[in-house]
């Protein structure tokens, strides 16, 4: 699916510094959405193409904003600054930390606690037109545990979110952007239709490539990050990137 999807976190002004790497300020949002209006972009979600089944032309012109863990803080800002330019984004959030913490980053990386939306919050995103998906079970990397919990964490989400919150959840962001083996049939078995990764040598339905948008990315890299030449970039880069990273490794 040759379309521009962006991963963001936190949007915030002055940050923990344990969050900075993961957070883009007020303004820096604001830059991002404007550039997107000024490309002639629009926004849109997974749900949307798959129930109103846009034509590839279509696809042309559109974008897709992620937002990994649900943070309550983006409520604050983020949201209405989308909800007042008339966009929408896909929120994804580990279903057994509804109304909890990121007690991933607490105990892996000593970051500062962040409140996580509640349920509540999560139906008011709907209402919004927004999209929520499911970012696992309990944030783990399901390439790194067996295949079973892998495939239960990855199922038991997307039912327990749609048990909650009484609509589809159409796609799956995987935490870390780590795949596990054997994703595709774990994805579909479920009943997703689209996965969601960060770098993949191979980009399919179920491994989507996105991009960050970092506080120091200025008008000129933003526009570029949103270009159909930093997508054929990145089919270019991503592989020798994981290539390196595992001969690094071994």
């Amino acid at each position: 699916m040759n379309i521009p999807i962006a991963m963001l976190h936190h949007v915030a002004e002055q940050p923990h510094p344990s969050l900075q790497t993961w957070c883009i300020s007020h303004s820096k949002f604001l830059e991002f959405l404007t550039c997107i209006e000024n490309k002639g972009l629009q926004t849109t979600t997974f749900q949307e193409i798959i129930t109103q089944k846009p034509s590839p032309k279509d696809l042309r012109n559109r974008i897709i904003i992620t937002f990994d863990d649900c943070a309550a803080e983006l409520l604050d800002f983020a949201i209405p600054e989308l909800v007042k330019r008339n966009m929408k984004a896909v929120f994804y959030m580990p279903s057994n930390h509804i109304d909890g913490e990121n007690i991933w980053d607490i105990e892996e990386f000593a970051m500062t606690s962040v409140k996580l939306m509640n349920l509540q919050q999560l139906q008011y995103l709907l209402t919004l037109g927004m999209e929520v998906g499911s970012h696992g079970e309990n944030h783990i990397r399901l390439n790194q545990v067996s295949e079973e919990m892998a495939n239960q964490d990855i199922t038991l989400s997307k039912k327990n979110l749609e048990n909650l919150l009484k609509h589809p959840i159409y796609s799956f962001a995987y935490p870390y952007g780590k795949i596990p083996d054997h994703h595709q049939k774990m994805l579909t078995q479920a009943g997703y239709y689209f996965g969601l990764s960060i770098y993949t040598a191979l980009e399919t339905k179920y491994t989507l490539r996105r991009f960050a948008i970092n506080e120091t990315d200025d008008r000129k890299i933003i526009n570029m990050k949103l270009s159909r030449r930093y997508r054929l970039m990145r089919a270019l880069y991503d592989p020798v990137l994981l290539l390196k990273n595992q001969l690094a490794k071994d």
